[in-house]
């Protein structure tokens, strides 16, 4: 094979990446939870740095969406809407005044 298909990356470059990163069970519950009991109308997740950096953030919001709406969702994620735009997922607690 004369063209390669891969790029080989160092374990900085993998780590850096995020790709061995992988959501544990319930994260996405846990993470909306906090943002609940946080008490903000509004937050945003990055996926330029940080715990999802490298991940697509329309994953990230269907993953947030599941949680949200799971049988065992923690209570009060309901008011919750979730969205993604530009690598940014958006956060928007409606139980939250304006």
């Amino acid at each position: 094979m004369s063209e390669s298909v891969f790029e080989v990356l160092s374990d900085e470059e993998w780590t850096e990446s995020g790709a061995g990163a992988t959501a544990e069970k319930g994260e996405y519950g846990r993470i909306l939870a906090a943002f609940a009991a946080s008490g903000q109308r509004y937050a945003k997740i990055s996926t330029e740095a940080g715990r999802f950096a490298g991940r697509k953030a329309s994953s990230i919001t269907t993953a947030l969406k599941n949680a949200r709406d799971a049988k065992s969702a923690p209570d009060g994620l309901e008011g919750i809407r979730v969205s993604s735009k530009n690598n940014m997922v958006f956060l928007e607690n409606s139980a939250v005044a304006a």
